[in-house]
């Protein structure tokens, strides 16, 4: 009789033990839970940061194209004050032959008055004269190098605030080159691509598209490759 007393205590005596272990085991789960649900929280906080920090970026390239396209502005508006003093104080001399002059480039480029022209690659040397052939005309220049050093994020906001794209092909990363490609597809952009990174090819290219841009219908713009060694596209090529 004392042998099975003693045998059942035993067994109660573990039976309460294994409830301890199991109370335990309750509370270490539970534990588990509780921080696997921080780590959830904490999960989509860093998803939220992330967002707002590539929409932070976009935001800084889109700034830093619009103070570039500002300080185009102003120094184009510098350049026409100075012009204007230039030729008030030469109009009594110049006379009849300043309009005759004058007149038929106003005629060639007014289909880029006021107009942002990309340029995208080209020789880092020449972007000082590419400004100037495309100011002349009476467009605003913009440059971004084709991925060379300016990053893609800026391309991205370059193409989005441009009216047309000269794209100098031999002087760009093939990343660039695909992405000016199927931005202009997908926008219907008008877009140029020039084979040759020089002024001469640059002025032809301008000169192609101002002719496009003055052919063009009200109802929509012309899409056909010029074989002029330029391509010209609107959207497809």
């Amino acid at each position: 009789m004392a042998e099975k007393a003693a045998e059942l205590q035993q067994v109660q005596g573990e039976l309460v033990r294994t409830r301890a272990r199991v109370v335990a085991k309750d509370a270490q789960i539970a534990f588990l839970q509780q921080d696997l649900a921080a780590l959830q929280d904490s999960f989509a906080e860093f998803e939220a940061h992330r967002r707002l920090q590539r929409r932070l970026q976009d935001q800084q390239a889109r700034s830093q194209v619009l103070e570039q396209q500002n300080a185009d502005l102003r120094r184009r508006l510098a350049a026409a004050e100075r012009a204007g003093a230039l030729a008030t104080a030469g109009l009594a001399v110049a006379g009849a032959a300043t309009a005759t002059t004058v007149a038929p480039a106003v005629v060639e480029s007014v289909g880029l008055q006021h107009k942002v022209v990309l340029c995208v690659g080209g020789r880092t040397g020449s972007v000082a004269s590419y400004r100037d052939v495309v100011e002349r005309v009476g467009g605003q220049f913009a440059h971004h190098d084709g991925g060379l050093e300016d990053s893609h994020n800026v391309l991205d906001a370059s193409l989005a605030a441009a009216d047309l794209v000269i794209c100098q092909t031999g002087c760009i990363s093939h990343n660039a080159y695909w992405k000016v490609k199927d931005f202009c597809k997908r926008t219907g952009k008008q877009c140029v691509f020039v084979e040759n990174p020089s002024v001469s090819s640059l002025a032809r290219g301008l000169e192609t598209i101002s002719i496009t841009i003055a052919n063009a219908t009200p109802a929509g713009r012309s899409d056909g490759a010029v074989e002029t060694g330029i391509q010209v596209t609107a959207g497809a090529t």
